[in-house]
């Protein structure tokens, strides 16, 4: 089940909205939970509560809460939902860059825009539910795919290294780090720029010509022979998701 959030202050717009996500969901034969909000302080209250959602399709112009203030909200609780941003106006699409908003759509409203804009976000919804399963000193771990920063090879152990901070590392590996860490591969969201590393795309703070720097500040070299493909693979990234 993927948990979906519209808020629009115009119940026109909002039931307009509510029609189309529907029939997507029934199109690619998914299991949406809509719920519609048509005040702003609404979807807030329950953000406030603790609900959440894994995407939100929101009106930039509101009264009393306009849509950047919602995006905060909702980035103060969830770093990996997806945010589709509707508005009469292009003004604000720069503010929406500092929520990490996925897509922002120009009202009226096409529905094979939003649709495009499902597809992704949907996608997003799924592999933010993917984990990888690892063998440890104290059992297996699961450690979500959108928790990683980076993977190590080092002393025949993967030496997986979260966002937060911690260090995972595995037993030692019987086969090679790309059999044990292949399934991380398959995702868009990582590359592997040298034999010994995988990296999220998502935490890649700059990009320089012979390595990756990552959020966390750590330097990741980049092989001469996978330069190319890297840097492909990152510029696509970039142009998908921002």
């Amino acid at each position: 089940m993927i948990r979906v959030a519209i808020c629009d202050d115009d119940y026109g717009d909002l039931h307009y909205l509510q029609e189309i996500v529907a029939g997507y969901g029934a199109r690619m034969e998914l299991r949406l939970s809509v719920n519609t909000f048509g005040q702003p302080k609404d979807l807030e209250n329950q953000l406030l509560q603790g609900s959440s959602y894994q995407i939100y399709i929101l009106d930039m112009l509101m009264p009393q809460i306009d849509g950047i203030e919602i995006g905060q909200a909702i980035r103060r609780q969830d770093a990996h939902a997806t945010i589709i941003y509707l508005t009469s106006t292009i003004d604000f699409a720069y503010q929406a860059f500092g929520v990490y908003a996925q897509r922002y759509l120009l009202k009226p409203l096409k529905e094979d825009e939003l649709y495009e804009a499902m597809d992704f976000a949907v996608a997003n919804a799924f592999q933010t539910q993917m984990a990888l399963h690892v063998k440890t000193a104290d059992g297996i771990q699961q450690i979500f795919y959108h928790d990683i920063e980076y993977v190590e090879n080092a002393s025949r152990a993967l030496h997986i290294f979260a966002a937060d901070g911690t260090e995972t590392v595995s037993r030692l590996l019987r086969k090679s780090f790309e059999d044990d860490i292949g399934s991380l591969l398959k995702s868009d969201s990582f590359i592997q720029p040298h034999k010994s590393f995988i990296v999220n795309l998502a935490f890649i703070s700059l990009y320089g010509t012979n390595q990756i720097t990552m959020r966390s500040g750590t330097q990741i070299p980049i092989s001469k022979s996978r330069k190319t493909e890297v840097k492909r693979a990152y510029l696509k990234y970039m142009c998908e998701n921002y």
